[in-house]
């Protein structure tokens, strides 16, 4: 049997101990004993008892499948940074002590974990876990509630000054101007911490900021002379997501007090928000430093500072979209008409020409992939023309399918996740460039089962009725609501815009002014590939400034905003957070929210939205999780159709994958 045939028998089984342990109301308790992977027992063992017990019982036997008794089976702990407190913990069988014997697990190992016969939190995070214990098919387990006070840099600071800041006697702050981030901000897991900024303070000023959920109490101290700014190291900003139990539930109480001139001011108050699912994918955006014909399309992830370069092909390129597995990207060349079309492979390092090459003769600016990534509906956009037109063509051979398939004047297409919707902006009149023109109105239509048929067309948005034009329609993942810019200049950034959200008959129209802060410079609303958290979330240009980092200059900077799931509300999106890494490019531009190009059957992953067949599971022989064929029902986080695919009969299918309760 080679390595993958066993691997796959290793998952299958377990996927089979575990089918179970989907449910609600059952617990994952091992069964076969033994190897899982080739579904032996263990040395010496059988059905009732295994391999060597170190003594315990008659003959020194463990008896097999007798549940293990965890004491306490479950207690709280008040954990101090500083002075780590531990529970001291046992299990037995039958009355006898295995605490040495069995294999002890935490499933939050961010909180803390067993060691030598005590559960030893980390003192960096909060919440509650199960601690579980196996020894052969024995199995028990137990309820651990941690409660974290964590305290960075107290020990920097004059002692006489931590205690004014713990006991503030002033009045309110009179001079501290909190830039950002932003009161009632909504943050996914797995993002870069914040940088607070303010203005208004002076040199030598000391402060404490402090952030309080359920079950964290976060405090940290420093100085910070103007123009004032304390970036949340990475790690700790983790540990507070992940110790959170819900954005609306557990939001984040944030304090940030001052020490100037021998007085303790009572501190600013914000409140954040953590929704508890992580971002999943990467942005590609366009950059385009000032003043040079060198635009360049780059890759940055919200989780990492460092934005890449990933493909280079020797000239200005942009006005690209990327296919949904997130494999490949189509962009424009910028070397004269007609502006040569292509598509590169993104699953390379660099990334290289496949299927549309230059040569192949399509021109034009923006297109979309459908669902499955064979199809393409082009933007001719050719500035000598006064004709635009929508052309489906073939992504591996670039042979047109169907022709001008929403009639004349249409560009800035958008295809719906589902495969089902095409939308563009239509009524584009006159030459020049489709981003340009100010005339427009959002058109929707329907696609056939093969591709490339288009009927029952409709306009959803007119034009008339807001400033500008619509602009750049993008579906949501569940392809039932649509995001769409409104420029004054043609599509541009360089005029006014607002942000709208409509479902897909144009029957909801919501501007999105809690994202914009109503600056009026806001364009090109873009959707993430999944929902995370319980919240939708857009992708968007903005030409405000960031906090004092960014001043005055106008430039194009991405931001990210939550969308309430439902959107029912008349406005359903929240105050956005600033994507970490670009402080350093130029103008940012035209963002594309995709998935990570897909792994295949035996690389590791996180879920299963990492892989091409839609499901990771854990390898017994390594422990490690790698994308695996699908199974006969589908683990949290693994691909589905219907919610009838999910092993756990309280899950979702959401954006196609199976999807538990979301704390709230």
């Amino acid at each position: 049997m080679n390595a993958w045939k066993s691997l796959t028998l290793g998952i299958a089984l377990t996927s089979a101990a575990l089918g179970g342990a989907c449910s609600a109301a059952d617990d994952p308790t091992p069964s076969g004993g033994g190897d899982i992977a080739t579904g032996t027992t263990g040395t010496g063992g059988t059905s009732n008892t295994g391999g060597y017990g170190g003594g315990f019982g008659e003959g020194g036997f463990v008896p097999m499948g007798q549940p293990i008794v965890i004491e306490p089976a479950e207690f709280t702990l008040n954990v101090d940074s500083t002075n780590i407190v531990t529970q001291p913990i046992t299990a037995k069988i039958d009355g006898q002590d295995v605490t040495n014997a069995v294999t002890w697990s935490f499933e939050k190992p961010y909180i803390g974990d067993v060691a030598n016969g005590a559960f030893v939190p980390t003192g960096n995070a909060g919440g509650v876990g199960k601690i579980t214990a196996v020894l052969g098919t024995s199995y028990g387990e137990a309820k651990a509630t941690i409660y974290t006070t964590k305290i960075v840099g107290g020990a920097l600071i004059d002692p006489s000054v931590k205690t004014a800041l713990d006991n503030p006697s002033g009045t309110a702050d009179p001079s501290i101007d909190w830039m950002y981030p932003y009161d009632q901000t909504v943050y996914p897991l797995d993002v870069l911490g914040p940088e607070l900024m303010w203005n208004g303070t002076s040199s030598g000023n000391v402060y404490k900021l402090r952030i309080v959920e359920k079950y964290l109490d976060y405090t940290a101290y420093f100085t910070a002379d103007p123009p004032s700014r304390h970036l949340i190291p990475d790690d700790d900003w983790a540990n507070i997501g992940k110790s959170g139990t819900g954005a609306q539930s557990d939001p984040l109480v944030v304090t940030l007090g001052r020490h100037a001139n021998g007085i303790a001011y009572q501190p600013e108050e914000r409140t954040w928000r953590i929704a508890q699912g992580k971002l999943k994918g990467v942005v590609y955006y366009w950059e385009l430093p000032e003043g040079a014909g060198n635009g360049r399309i780059l890759k940055i992830k919200p989780n990492s500072p460092v934005v890449e370069e990933f493909y280079q092909p020797g000239g200005c390129w942009g006005c690209h979209t990327v296919s949904r597995n997130g494999q490949r990207m189509m962009a424009t060349l910028d070397n004269g008409s007609p502006f040569p079309q292509f598509t590169i492979d993104l699953t390379t390092d660099p990334a290289t020409p496949t299927g549309i090459f230059t040569q192949s003769g399509l021109g034009g600016t923006f297109g979309a992939f459908n669902d499955k990534g064979d199809r393409i509906i082009l933007s001719n956009d050719d500035p000598s023309s006064g004709s635009k037109l929508l052309t489906i063509v073939d992504a591996n051979t670039s042979a047109a399918l169907m022709g001008n398939v929403m009639g004349t004047g249409c560009g800035e297409p958008a295809w719906s996740p589902d495969g089902t919707k095409i939308a563009a902006i239509c009524g584009l009149g006159g030459g020049g460039w489709v981003f340009d023109i100010t005339t427009g109105h959002l058109d929707v239509a329907d696609v056939a089962a093969d591709g490339f048929t288009v009927s029952n067309q409709q306009t959803i948005i007119p034009q008339a009725g807001a400033p500008g034009r619509p602009a750049y329609p993008s579906f949501a993942p569940g392809s039932e609501l649509i995001a769409y810019g409104r420029p004054t200049q043609g599509s541009r950034s360089t005029g006014d815009g607002t942000l709208w959200l409509t479902d897909v008959t144009g029957a909801n129209v919501k501007e999105l002014v809690e994202a914009t802060r109503g600056d009026n410079k806001s364009f090109n609303p873009v959707f993430a590939p999944l929902r995370a958290g319980g919240y939708y979330w857009l992708v968007y240009i903005s030409r405000r400034d960031y906090g004092n980092r960014i001043v005055g200059t106008n430039r194009q900077q991405l931001w990210i905003t939550a969308i309430d799931d439902p959107a029912t509300a008349a406005d359903p999106s929240n105050p956005p957070f600033y994507l970490r890494g670009q402080e350093e490019t130029g103008k940012s531009e035209n963002a594309y929210f995709a998935l990570e190009p897909c792994k295949e059957v035996g690389e590791g992953c996180e879920s299963g939205v990492d892989c091409c067949s839609g499901t990771c599971l854990k390898d017994p022989n390594t422990d490690l999780y790698v994308c695996a064929v699908p199974q006969d029902c589908s683990l949290d986080g693994n691909a589905c159709e219907t919610a009838a695919d999910c092993c756990n009969p309280a899950a979702l299918c959401i954006d196609g994958f199976c999807t538990p309760d979301i704390p709230r």
